[in-house]
This record gives C-alpha cells, sequence and structure tokens, in this order.
C-alpha cells in the first residue's frame, strides 16, 4: 500500500509540473515597443523600449494567459497560436524567433 501511494503522489506531482510550466519566450508589440518576456517558472518582465519596467506573476489556462498586475487585478491575453498573443485594446505580441 505505500509504495501505490508513493507512486499516486509522484503522478500528482508530475501532472501538476506538466500544467503548471512550459510557456516561455519574448513577444513583441508589432512596432517593437513593448516586449513581454514570459519565464517557464510564471514570471513575466515588461519592456519599453529596451528599458525593462516591471516584473509580474502570470497563470496559463488553455489559451488564455493571466498577467497579475496588482493583488486581484489581472490583465487577460488570449494566444491566438504559438506566435500570436492578443492583449486588452486588441494589442497584438509576436513572438520572438
Amino acid at each position: 500500500m505505500k509504495k501505490i501511494s508513493k507512486y499516486f503522489t509522484f503522478l500528482i506531482l508530475l501532472l501538476l509540473t506538466a500544467c503548471g510550466g512550459g510557456f516561455s519566450g519574448q513577444y513583441r508589440a508589432m512596432q517593437g515597443a513593448v516586449v513581454m518576456d514570459f519565464k517557464p517558472d510564471g514570471r513575466v518582465s515588461q519592456s519599453m523600449i529596451g528599458s525593462r519596467l516591471a516584473e509580474f506573476d502570470y497563470e496559463k489556462k488553455g489559451d488564455e494567459i493571466k498577467i497579475f498586475v496588482a493583488p486581484g487585478i489581472a490583465q487577460v491575453y488570449k494566444l491566438q497560436s504559438d506566435d500570436v498573443l492578443i492583449g486588452p485594446g486588441g494589442v497584438t505580441l509576436v513572438k520572438k524567433r
């Protein structure tokens, strides 16, 4: 029974890791002035014209990415494809290759 419990715990941790991580990359506004750099650890840094402005936590569920800009306040982005994010006000961000 102990062995089954250990395997079950390992499986749950593996599934949580698979769901929580993996999204990363640098996305730029079409004009290149705004850059969002998503890290697999759930943090995103925002830069404008080469100057780093802020760092936030983010959460990805399905095709939706929530960036928590303040306690209880999130900006919602939609992942259109692996290369395109649509943000508030229709802002389009394209993944840097």
